[in-house]
């Protein structure tokens, strides 16, 4: 499929959205300071949808940056339980691809509600927040252990939301942890939200080490330290695993495509880098 025309134009699977629909709607209501923050900081405008917290402003949006799929993970600290989101993707047929929140702390109720989210919906993979759910946990406590071989052994891939800023204190070991996933469960596809930043160097050996690490290096690939890394990375080494996300609403989704467009990325990769990755991933 030729996903890009000319030099300006691609296709593109946005891997990390948290659009403004159900219980995601108190980030609109109580993160606007945030949002004026971050803007400034990367150059660039607060959006109208990012401002009003209005949906179809937000596909409208999507159209404009030529985004075809937004995938939106979901956080259990906000609520955002696997019924409230599911209706998107009735509401906006092929727009919208939920990776319901699984907490293995649940025990077998986790593993319950896999089966369940599968038998009712469409589901590629599932989400984490280890570090930033009410009741955290390691990424390789043995607790979470059922959840991982289950979603290796059938093919789900797992999305885990990684960074310094959603950790209580700043831990190092964290990425030990999440090499210590991999290690125990090689086979499980991990696809590591926020860049794993600022530890990105560490997440991009396993990632040369194993095919089945995927990052989305959203904000941390604009212009903050170290953001040059993963534009290298998605033109070199590690081009068939990187992934486009704007981390939308926390960025404007135009301005942020618009970047990513203009970054560097070589032209050979941009298909691989918006859509493709993606979309093997997803098994579109």
């Amino acid at each position: 499929m030729n996903i890009c025309i000319g030099v300006q134009t691609c296709i593109r699977i946005d891997f990390r959205v948290r659009p403004p629909y159900g219980n995601y709607l108190t980030m609109f209501q109580n993160e606007q300071a945030h949002f004026a923050r971050l803007a400034d900081a990367f150059d660039m405008t607060v959006s109208e949808s990012q401002r009003t917290g209005n949906l179809e402003l937000f596909v409208k949006e999507m159209d404009l940056a030529d985004i075809e799929l937004s995938v939106v993970p979901g956080r259990k600290n906000l609520g955002v339980e696997s019924e409230g989101m599911f209706p998107l993707t009735a509401r906006y047929p092929g727009r919208f691809m939920i990776f319901p929140y699984i907490d293995p702390t649940d025990g077998d109720e986790a593993l319950y509600e896999i089966d369940r989210c599968r038998d009712r919906w469409d589901i590629r993979g599932v989400s984490i927040e280890p570090t930033y759910q009410p009741k955290p946990y390691a990424f390789d406590d043995p607790i979470a252990f059922p959840m991982y071989e289950k979603l290796e052994k059938e093919d789900l891939a797992l999305f885990v939301s990684y960074s310094a800023k959603l950790l209580p204190v700043v831990d190092p070991d964290t990425v030990r942890q999440l090499g210590s996933v991999l290690h125990h469960f090689p086979d499980l596809k991990i696809i590591v939200g926020h860049g794993g930043w600022p530890w990105h160097l560490e997440v991009m050996a396993m990632a040369f080490n194993s095919p089945n690490i995927y990052i989305v290096p959203d904000m941390y690939g604009l212009t903050g330290a170290g953001s040059g890394d993963y534009i290298k990375a998605a033109n070199t080494l590690m081009k068939h695993q990187m992934l486009f996300g704007t981390a939308y609403p926390i960025l404007n989704i135009m301005d942020t495509a618009r970047f990513y467009e203009n970054c560097g990325l070589k032209e050979s990769v941009k298909p691989d880098f918006f859509y493709n990755n993606a979309a093997k991933l997803l098994k579109l």
